[in-house]
């Protein structure tokens, strides 16, 4: 009872938290577009396409070996062995992050001009090579956080990072968006800079305070590094190949819809409003389900260590149901007011129309990301990282050779193509290496049944009342509470009818 509780009470910090980021991030991201513009936000994208590929060489696989060695190390009290694993931990990513600001330093130059093909980028990246090895340290450390099950100060890093992230870029705005979109991009960038700067320094005060708790002299099984290495090493070898491949993926993006016969100017803003508008919003409610997915690694790492395989399958199938749950009830709600979220947010009748077309996948996407959070877990990231690795390399063929021939639309229906790839494999791995099972009928098409009885329920009942659906966003945030609490008093009904 006190695991359980001890869970989900960190569940709830990391969950309020996501959301808090989220929503204030989205807001901000708002602010962004309506200053530099759909075009403006289309270079941002491509500006963080190489960054995250750079963080990606940065962390390397740090955070997840830091939460499995420290994970293991408590499970058995071994205080020296959780200090000499971070210690361990520490010095790789600081390595790694070194490595990454260098080559983003010095190859920023190439990459902008010929990678990128816009010279516009290249001051940005050279900005961003600052903040990578803070990224790498932080990586190790918000690891850390995750194996004790301490996330309030991991959470409390996160909240004062992107405090300073909103002062710093919205006065560096102010002076430079005049200038044009090269300086309104450094302006983004170097805001998000100082903020990883410190938050790094935030989180480093916060884990030397933690740390000295573990005092103690017994080790475990010893051989941090090569553990360490067996952990990280797979994981930071896929993740480069997956982070090339994605970045690829959104340099061919705009190239493929110039091919297809818009114009440098109106291929970025297409590409914008997929990505730096319709995106972000849909994976919103997802920093729910993320902060949990993210405490699931422990525990079953904890599990797994101790052979206790009923533990397991009981957690797998209990979270599993759950995302379903979930995910089918943001799906509808993203269908159902897809029109009046996008005039309601952007002012924007395209990014209503793609986030229509982009709603039913939220399931999957949702679904996915859990998945890959429990293969973690089981130490079986090698195999999630290929299938990430597949999902890639069949996206960029596909932009590659569909794209220049069906514009926009096209790349709509790749990502509908690569995301059921890459959740059919997760999810396939996960039923070989667990006893778990769903029904179709119960945990899938009955939630997405309850889900449209509710949404398009309140829908005609504003209709009706007031002769049309509210796009402000304080009215639509009430309708859409209404259908959320619908949805899940059906779903209590029908589970309580079920047990009977």
């Amino acid at each position: 009872m006190l695991r359980t509780k001890r869970f989900f009470i960190n569940g709830l910090v990391l969950a309020c938290t996501s959301v808090f980021l989220r929503g204030v991030g989205v807001s901000f991201n708002v602010y962004i577009t309506n200053t530099i513009g759909a075009e403006g936000i289309g270079l941002f994208g491509l500006i963080m396409s190489v960054y995250m590929l750079a963080t990606t060489v940065a962390s390397s696989g740090a955070s997840l070996a830091a939460t499995r060695l420290v994970t293991e190390e408590l499970s058995f009290g071994c205080d020296r062995g959780i200090r000499r694993s971070m210690a361990v931990c520490l010095r790789y990513t600081l390595f790694f992050g070194l490595l990454s600001c260098f080559l983003l330093f010095f190859f920023a130059e190439p990459l902008g001009r010929f990678w990128l093909g816009d010279a516009r980028t290249v001051r940005s990246l050279r900005i961003l090579a600052v903040s990578m090895p803070c990224i790498a340290l932080s990586s190790a450390m918000n690891g850390y956080f995750t194996a004790v099950r301490r996330v309030t100060k991991g959470a409390f890093a996160q909240v004062f990072e992107l405090a300073v992230k909103i002062s710093v870029t919205v006065f560096a705005l102010k002076i430079f968006v005049s200038r044009g979109i090269e300086y309104a991009c450094m302006a983004v960038v170097g805001g998000g800079s100082v903020a990883e700067v410190a938050s790094f320094l935030m989180m480093y005060l916060l884990y030397r305070l933690d740390a000295k708790r573990y005092q103690g002299k017994k080790e475990g099984e010893k051989q941090y590094t090569m553990r360490m290495l067996h952990i990280a090493l797979p994981v930071a070898v896929s993740s480069y190949l997956r982070s090339g491949l994605v970045t690829l993926e959104h340099l061919l993006v705009p190239r493929g819809l110039k091919k297809f016969g818009a114009s440098a100017s109106a291929s970025l803003a297409q590409y914008g409003v997929v990505h730096g508008m319709v995106m972000p919003i849909l994976l919103f409610p997802s920093a729910v389900l993320s902060a949990f997915a993210g405490l699931l690694v422990p525990e079953l790492t904890e599990f797994q260590k101790q052979e206790k395989l009923t533990g397991i399958n009981r957690v797998v199938s209990r979270a599993f149901r759950l995302t379903l749950t979930f995910g089918v009830g943001a799906a509808g709600i993203f269908f159902a007011f897809a029109q009046e979220l996008g005039i309601a947010i952007y002012k924007s009748g395209d990014a209503a129309l793609f986030m229509r077309f982009l709603a039913p996948l939220v399931v999957v996407m949702y679904t996915d990301s859990v998945t890959d959070a429990m293969l973690k877990g089981l130490n079986q990231q090698v195999y999630s990282m290929r299938y990430n690795i597949i999902d890639s390399a069949v996206s960029v063929t596909l932009i590659y050779s569909v794209l220049p021939r069906f514009g926009v639309n096209g790349y709509v229906a790749i990502i509908f193509v690569t995301e059921l790839l890459n959740a059919f494999l997760s999810i396939n791995r996960l039923i070989q290496i667990t006893d778990f099972r769903i029904s179709l009928f119960r945990h899938i098409f009955l939630p997405v049944i309850l889900i449209l009885l509710s949404a398009y329920g309140v829908r005609l009942g504003l209709i009706a009342r007031l002769g049309y659906v509210p796009d402000s966003p304080g009215l639509l945030a009430l309708a859409i509470s209404a259908v959320a609490g619908m949805y899940l008093a059906l779903i209590a009904l029908v589970q309580k009818r079920q047990r009977v």
